[in-house]
């Protein structure tokens, strides 16, 4: 079965489980005061593993320092200003979600990158800045740009080494989803390859593509992309926040 097919039983399974039986009230829904469009079921929110650097740090009340590297998703393109761009919302949601947290998050995006780029430059920024998490929003470019998934899967597990080697938490970001992809398959096996190495590694994902395909299949959804239909727009960078924010306090703050 291709990853098109494993995605849309995924995505329609969410549905309906968002989905109130009829003649019954709509379900509860978490949504951590965020807007409506934001909402996702559970199930798409978790990010699957733990956080353990930043849970430690969190117990003890210690600073948080984030790095959020990629391309032009990490660096906003798309959104109205740069404060709009999704890291600097990410810690205004985290200080919402967990009171008392002093968290720094870091804007390291640069538009147009490849993995291979974006792995360079964060050599030299986990380095020098020294975080204690890493977000790593990754595929996209390389995707569109004929990169193979084998050279892509090889420089991403150099990275998941790289972090993984000093004692940091990494959470991968996959790529976004969009109307112009021409080459679906060969599009999610990036997302396939990107979830494998996570499921690997035992890594935090945050699954962006199936995300947005859930937003996009809503019954009445909400535009999440800017004019150029392919970056996100001021509340498709608010929701990707608001989302991996929830994710992460959940995960941090586990019993377990």
């Amino acid at each position: 079965m291709r990853a098109g097919r494993r995605m849309a039983a995924l995505i329609g399974a969410a549905l309906l489980a968002a989905a109130p039986a009829r003649g019954q009230a709509p379900p509860p829904v978490g949504t951590d005061n965020v807007p409506a469009a934001c909402t996702v079921p559970d199930e798409l929110r978790d990010l699957g593993r733990p956080l353990p650097r930043m849970a430690g740090l969190l117990q003890e009340k210690r600073p948080i320092r984030i790095l959020a590297i990629g391309s032009s998703t990490t660096a906003g393109a798309g959104a109205s200003s740069p404060s709009h761009a999704y890291p600097p919302r990410l810690k205004a949601a985290l200080e919402r979600l967990l009171p008392g947290i002093a968290v720094t998050v870091r804007n390291n995006g640069v538009g147009g990158e490849v993995a291979s780029t974006t792995l360079a430059r964060m050599r030299v920024s986990v380095e020098e800045w020294q975080p204690d998490v890493v977000l790593w929003q990754l595929g996209t470019n390389d995707a569109l740009r004929g990169i193979t998934p084998q050279a892509f899967t090889q420089v991403l597990r150099e990275g998941v080494e790289l972090v993984q080697r000093r004692g940091l938490d990494l959470v991968l970001i996959d790529p976004q989803s969009f109307p112009g992809i021409r080459d679906a398959d060969r599009y999610e096996d990036f997302v396939e390859g990107i979830a494998a190495v996570a499921a690997e590694k035992r890594l935090p994902l945050m699954r962006r593509y199936t995300i947005m395909r859930f937003w996009q299949a809503l019954p009445q959804p909400v535009l999440m992309l800017s004019a150029d239909g392919f970056h996100m727009n001021d509340l498709g960078y608010q929701c990707m926040a608001e989302v991996l924010a929830g994710g992460i306090a959940r995960r941090v703050t586990a019993a377990d």
